[in-house]
């Protein structure tokens, strides 16, 4: 595991045990799971990825998007 994963390994743990513990709100885990998926895009931009991996990756990523899209929209943003 390199040291980006290991690190944002580590701090989805602490996220799922603070919220495990009722430490964190429902509010506050959601946006430290948004954080955590920033860094994710941030790296996984500028990360060597062969064509198989991006291909089974693709239909998670649509899904996770149009949802959100689609949440949003109901919210009327």
């Amino acid at each position: 595991m390199g040291e980006l994963s290991q690190k944002l390994s580590s701090e989805l743990k602490e996220l799922e045990l603070k919220r495990r513990n009722k430490e964190i709100s429902a509010k506050e885990f959601y946006g430290g799971l948004l954080n955590i998926l920033q860094h994710l895009v941030n790296a996984l931009e500028d990360e060597n990825i062969d064509e198989n991996q991006i291909r089974t990756q693709i239909p998670l990523l649509l899904t996770f998007i149009k949802s959100q899209i689609k949440n949003m929209a109901a919210r009327g943003d």
